[in-house]
């Protein structure tokens, strides 16, 4: 049984390269014209080139009993990938830093733009954009990076305004606590009602020192390192095109191979029943 099927094995073996090898010509034609083909196609594409920014995001102080320094996020990280993927991210400055004089407009800088979260660090972004040239790629990656850090410090700059609210307001209830210390020992107030007046006092005074700490860690978005701008194009790839062409060609070939031999087959089969 074992060596029927190893028998079995190499006929279909030989079967195999029988057939190519009867129709190795009609292969190494095809195989031409698809790298030609695809030869054809690298000279006609225009060349695109790509630069790559790493961006850390803004942070600001969030300390909490057990991490005392700990930071957290300016805004959330999907709030900002997502709204680099809309084209109402991209101001008329961006665009025009992206568009090197010709025509461009927001929602082409969307569809071009890359925007990737990676998992470790969590506070970080990779931001890419292709274009014709590389100077444009990493002048139109900067100026979206430059948009990043002004949409952040926008951001920052509104939860430090309401930081400082809430340090005002607590400052102004310091004021009324100390007026009420001074009223309680001057008219003889019993000693609880004065002792819970200035356990207030310190517990406001730790508040605003927390608050007031919070507004001097928070830190802006800056880049992880310069923005990488290589002069080699990132597409087409020659490699990649060449070898999709052969092998298309080669598929291409065997499909006219079988067909051929499916022809033959049939046309034998005509001309013996005719017989």
């Amino acid at each position: 049984m074992m060596e029927q099927r190893s028998f079995d094995e190499e006929i279909n073996l030989f079967s195999v390269v029988s057939f190519l090898r009867r129709g190795m010509a009609i292969i190494i034609v095809c195989c031409s014209i698809g790298v030609a083909l695809a030869g054809m196609f690298l000279w006609r594409s225009q060349p695109y080139y790509q630069a790559s920014a790493q961006l850390v995001l803004a942070t600001k102080s969030a300390p909490t009993q057990l991490a005392p320094d700990a930071v957290a996020l300016v805004e959330p990280r999907e709030h900002v990938t997502f709204r680099l993927r809309s084209p109402s991210a991209f101001d008329q400055q961006t665009v025009s830093a992206c568009s090197d004089g010709g025509p461009a407009t927001a929602e082409q800088i969307s569809q071009n733009v890359r925007v990737t979260a990676p998992s470790v660090p969590s506070d970080l972004i990779a931001i890419s954009f292709a274009a014709p040239t590389a100077e444009l790629a990493r002048q139109c990656v900067a100026a979206i990076v430059q948009g990043v850090q002004e949409q952040q410090t926008s951001v920052a700059s509104i939860s430090s305004e309401h930081l400082k609210s809430q340090i005002k307001s607590l400052q102004d209830q310091l004021v009324e606590n100390s007026k009420l210390l001074k009223e309680a020992q001057d008219s003889g107030w019993q000693q609880a009602i004065y002792l819970a007046t200035r356990d207030d006092a310190i517990a406001l005074r730790r508040d605003i020192a927390d608050l007031t700490g919070q507004l001097e860690l928070s830190k802006s978005a800056t880049l992880l390192s310069p923005i990488y701008a290589p002069s080699k194009a990132a597409s087409p790839t020659k490699i990649t095109i060449l070898t999709a062409g052969l092998f298309v060609g080669f598929v291409i070939g065997l499909l006219v191979n079988l067909l051929k031999s499916a022809y033959l087959m049939q046309r034998n089969r005509r001309s013996r029943s005719n017989g």
